[in-house]
């Protein structure tokens, strides 16, 4: 058991940007080869549950991995191409949003079907509604008693609570900000923001969660299970709002949060709710505040 928890931790430690980040801190730039090496790497981990008896039941988890290093490749050399420039223009905020998250949704297709030929269904990687009737099992540093509150409540409740923490958090840290746009400018494009948050809270519910959570959940106790796949997701927020170590350490508190919604209940949409309210109040943020046109 051991083993495969330290197997399972390293291939994520791996295929995350942990490397990325590393390699920049101790260099001051990130060369070209790395993404390439956690794929050479991947592999190595795929041949490993292969052909070794203590890691067979990895092989799923780690051809996940594989996927995903492939993806995170290949995916963005699509973006230096010289027609999608001409289609995006990421001077501004719609046009950098859409690149972003349009790519994003490119990788996760190819991901659905990986995981869709290991695993069999969408059952299995909880790609389905769940059961937000389902109580919570106790969240003892949140106060939450076992069977308490159901997690169609408790995904609501704690979205709303989480969204203005963060909105408190944006007051408290960009006062006397004089690029701010007025909050007409944040109306008007609210309804892109909306469609934003939507896609990109499904396309990273899938990576981060969908894909670990369900390669690993007949093979790894529940608390393991939930720890990885929220360490992968908080390494991810290490470039996000807020970002770094503190961007990181939130992240991963919120990641532990969404996956335990989402083993609990059997389905995506609590933690999607969850993600994509989250999502909403970041890229207002990031709109009134990052300098597009």
């Amino acid at each position: 058991m051991k083993k495969r928890i330290v197997f399972a931790i390293i291939d994520v430690l791996i295929v995350s940007i942990l490397p990325d980040v590393l390699i920049k801190i101790s260099e001051g730039f990130e060369p070209g080869w790395v993404p390439f090496a956690k794929i050479f790497i991947s592999l190595g981990m795929v041949l490993i549950c292969i052909s070794v008896k203590d890691f067979k039941q990895l092989l799923n988890f780690a051809i996940g991995l594989f996927t995903i290093s492939l993806l995170q490749a290949l995916i963005p050399l699509v973006s230096t191409t010289t027609e999608w420039k001409s289609v995006f223009n990421v001077k501004t905020f719609v046009g950098n949003f859409s690149s972003a998250i349009l790519l994003k949704l490119i990788g996760i297709i190819p991901l659905i079907g990986v995981l869709l030929f290991t695993l069999k269904s969408v059952e299995a990687f909880y790609l389905c509604k769940g059961d937000l009737t389902v109580k919570a099992d106790e969240i003892h540093w949140l106060g939450i008693k076992k069977n308490w509150v159901n997690w169609g409540k408790l995904s609501f409740i704690s979205a709303v609570l989480i969204s203005l923490g963060t909105i408190l958090l944006t007051i408290i840290t960009v006062t006397g900000n004089s690029n701010i746009k007025g909050f007409d400018q944040l109306l008007y494009y609210l309804p892109v923001i909306v469609l934003f948050a939507l896609i990109n809270s499904f396309c990273e519910g899938v990576l981060f969660r969908s894909a670990i959570l369900g390669t690993l959940k007949s093979v790894l106790p529940k608390k393991y299970v939930v720890i990885i796949a929220a360490i992968f997701f908080g390494i991810a927020h290490y470039y996000g709002a807020p970002g770094g170590v503190l961007g990181v350490f939130m992240s991963i508190l919120l990641g532990w949060f969404m996956c335990r919604s989402m083993f609990e209940t059997n389905g995506f949409l609590s933690s999607w709710i969850i993600h994509f309210m989250q999502d909403i109040v970041i890229f207002s943020t990031i709109f009134q505040l990052g300098g597009y046109q």
